[in-house]
């Protein structure tokens, strides 16, 4: 009869305390007790699956059983009777249970009252008590007084994968151990030695990427492993990255380097072939943003010394050598831009599409020094004269019909308006003044000291005119906000801005909102308030009358009105910026776009 296959996980599952990788700390622990003999009457082991929790347990209770000694053993024998059955799962005072089928009242009814006899054969009597969580909370609270204070021959060793399940009253009665996820470089070293012992030969690539799609758990590891031993064929010699990677359905590791690679050498090209390759293997996008992620941050974490990192030996000279290669600036900076790219990718309704313009922004923004070498090259290149590509002047707006503009060189005549063709000056008027001079009471009104086109110079009567005449209501309705906000009531003048004047005198002052507007709310809860305020701005009382329409006049709030001014004010920044001999240099050396220049004054 043919022996059935054991695999690969339970066929090299740790018996000995030696044996438990990446869990040195649990280990020290259970050790120092058995040797110091301050061994507590319940065990909790906790962590992700995969870890070692159930193994632990099994460890621990043949080291306590052991017969090699007289008492319990650091590191149990493997070859006495308790160690050999507990192994086998078929020691009589050793019992496993699986609390997801035995989680009712009776059950534990029954477990205490088998506590109550002495072990057959070993030295203490052990319940395993495995995913203890999916106890029931009846069955917790029967558990309580037997786990507290149970018979000294009596030793219980829980394990759940989700510890904030178990109610306080049991946590507080347990001595707990958390089991950590086992870290690559100590996977790796594993699977090496596994292979080896299976006479496989693989590299060192795919003993990596199985380590990588296992994610700390060694269980998981193992099983992959399996997988990877079954599909390969022997004949074909040692077990390549690419045939790990499409045995195991995993995205190729060197496409990742590829990518990270092209995108520090400021190729786009390859970045976005790299892309394309991911595509054609059917890689998810999201994953493979978080591993092009985890190689930038290898990268910078390698082009620091003295910081270690959990890879495989490989690895970590190959990061060392890229590494070397590039500025310590620009690998924080594409790691930054990846790392956001993550999020992107992740809630983007194309995350292909999301990735390469991650990609791309890498490649376009990410520095190519340090700052200080930055300062010292724009510095260099305003010196000596270096300046970007010229900007095109704009085309000279032409001036109104009838009216000519001339524009001399510096230090001559000052720019004048010239009159339309057979217009007379005003009676008593005379010829029109330099724009640099004062203009007279019967002169014409001085036009704009710019190059674009000059408008008619308004008569001196006019604007006395103007003097004389009502003020204008936009004028009026400024006023009277600023009135509340001296009245202290900031939060109502905020939403007067928002509204448009229809009306002010002593009949009625009528204001309209958009339909809808909160700002409309606001008003009409302070009223009194901004009523009063008004009444002492005019000199009259008059009542505030709110008007809602479906769309107010264009630019006849004040909101509006504001909000223009400062999108013309930005826009003028952002041309004065281009303009900026530094700012210019600046952006031949970074390969950068403006995209805002903000007032410091005005935030």
């Amino acid at each position: 009869m043919t022996t059935p296959y054991l695999v690969l996980a339970r066929k090299y599952r740790p018996q000995r305390f030696s044996d438990l990788t990446g869990q040195e700390h649990v280990v020290r622990t259970l050790v120092n007790a058995l040797k110091s003999g301050r061994l507590a009457h319940a065990f909790l082991f906790t962590g992700p699956r995969g870890c070692g929790k159930t193994t632990s347990a099994r460890i621990l209770a043949r080291a306590l059983n052991c017969q090699a000694l007289a008492g319990p053993n650091p590191e149990p024998c493997g070859v006495c009777g308790p160690c050999v059955e507990i192994a086998a799962g078929n020691d009589v005072d050793v019992q496993e249970i699986d609390a997801a089928s035995n989680n009712g009242v009776d059950d534990v009814r029954a477990l205490r009252e088998a506590a109550r006899y002495l072990p057959a054969r070993d030295r203490y009597k052990i319940y395993i008590v495995d995913e203890v969580h999916m106890l029931s909370g009846a069955a917790f609270n029967a558990l309580l007084k037997t786990l507290e204070e149970p018979p000294g021959h009596i030793k219980f060793l829980l394990a759940t994968t989700d510890p904030q399940k178990l109610p306080a009253t049991i946590l507080s009665r347990v001595q707990r151990h958390n089991i950590q996820l086992v870290p690559l470089g100590k996977i790796v070293l594993r699977l090496r030695e596994i292979a080896q012992a299976e006479q496989v030969a693989a590299s060192d690539g795919a003993l990596a990427l199985v380590a990588r799609q296992a994610q700390g758990s060694m269980r998981d590891a193992l099983s992959l492993l399996d997988q990877l031993f079954s599909a390969h064929d022997p004949a074909a010699g040692e077990i390549g990255d690419e045939e790990a990677a499409a045995t195991l359905g995993a995205l190729d590791t060197r496409v990742v380097r590829e990518i990270v690679s092209a995108v520090l050498a400021r190729d786009a090209g390859a970045a976005l072939s790299g892309v394309m390759a991911a595509y054609d293997q059917g890689a998810d996008f999201k994953r493979l943003a978080e591993e092009l992620a985890g190689q930038a941050r290898n990268l910078v974490l390698a082009s620091l010394p003295g910081v270690k990192q959990d890879l495989p030996d490989h690895e970590v000279r190959a990061l060392a050598q890229e590494a070397s290669e590039h500025d310590g600036a620009q690998l924080a900076r594409v790691f930054e831009l990846l790392q956001l790219a993550q999020d992107e990718v992740s809630k983007a309704a194309s995350p292909r599409h999301a990735l390469e313009v991650a990609l791309l922004r890498a490649v376009h923004l990410a520095p190519a020094g340090s700052l200080p070498d930055l300062v010292t090259r724009v510095e260099q290149l305003v010196k000596g004269g270096a300046s970007a590509p010229e900007a095109k002047p704009e085309a000279p707006r032409k001036p109104p019909a009838g009216w000519s503009s001339r524009v001399l060189a510096p230090d001559t005549a000052p720019l004048r308006a010239t009159a339309p063709a057979g217009a007379t000056a005003p009676a008593g008027a005379a010829a029109p003044a330099p724009i640099d001079a004062a203009p007279k009471a019967t002169a014409p009104a001085a036009a704009p000291a710019t190059a674009a086109p000059v408008p008619p110079a308004e008569p001196a009567a006019e604007a006395d005119a103007a003097e004389s005449a009502p003020e204008p209501l936009a004028a009026r309705w400024r006023r009277l906000i600023e009135s509340v906000r001296a009245a202290r009531k900031a939060g109502a003048a905020a939403a007067l801005e928002h509204a448009v004047p229809l009306k002010i005198d002593k009949t009625a002052i009528q204001i309209a909102f958009r339909k809808g507007s909160a700002h409309a709310t606001i008003v009409q809860e302070s009223r009194a308030a901004v009523e009063a305020a008004f009444e002492k701005a005019l000199g009259f009382k008059a009542p505030l009358q709110l008007v809602e329409q479906e769309a107010p006049a264009a630019d006849g709030s004040v909101a509006e009105q504001k909000q223009k001014q400062r999108v013309a004010a930005s826009s003028s920044r952002v041309a004065l910026a281009r303009e900026h001999p530094a700012v210019r240099a600046a952006l031949q050396v970074l390969g950068g776009e403006i995209e805002d220049v903000r007032d410091l004054g005005e935030e």
